[in-house]
């Protein structure tokens, strides 16, 4: 089972593909880009689809069995306005290949419950959890990446496809 998880903002999303073989999940790879603040909306947006094509065509041969990504709600529409923007260039992404996300978001304390134990955990924490999680030994270079994973496994969790083994 191949899960793509997408944990979307306007500054720096992230993306990670998750692999399930034998009920134990591993990290396929990972990628991030940054946006610049001083760009206007219309161009970060148009950066953020260019990178998820890159990463699905990437990957799109094996195919994804699932494709998810972090919830969120906005306060307001000056907060909600750029993760939405940053959500419909990975939705247009996704469309290009026919591929749509094909399970509800996940709230962001869902995902560290999930994965963590507690809804709520630093960035640090939540790393070290999909560390442990996935066997991943490497440094993720930015947040969005392992936040990304997170999501991805929140998922595989919360179905009953992965558990945690004691050990």
């Amino acid at each position: 089972m191949r899960v793509l998880a997408f944990d979307t903002s306007m500054g720096r999303p992230g993306v990670a593909l998750l692999e399930v073989k034998r009920n134990k999940a591993s990290i396929i790879d990972m990628a991030y880009v940054a946006t610049n603040a001083k760009q206007h909306h219309g161009l970060r947006a148009e950066i953020i689809e260019a990178f998820a094509i890159s990463f699905i065509a990437k990957h799109y041969v094996k195919g994804f069995d699932v494709i998810v990504r972090e919830d969120y709600v906005a306060k307001t529409s000056k907060t909600g306005h750029p993760v939405y923007s940053a959500w419909g260039s990975c939705d247009r992404a996704l469309n290009k290949f026919g591929l749509n996300f094909t399970t509800p978001a996940i709230s962001q304390s869902a995902v560290k419950k999930a994965v963590f134990g507690k809804g709520k955990a630093e960035k640090w924490e939540l790393a070290q959890s999909v560390r442990e999680w996935t066997g991943y030994d490497g440094e993720f270079e930015v947040d969005d990446m392992s936040d990304a994973a997170a999501i991805g496994l929140a998922y595989l969790i919360n179905e009953g496809i992965i558990k945690k083994t004691e050990g």
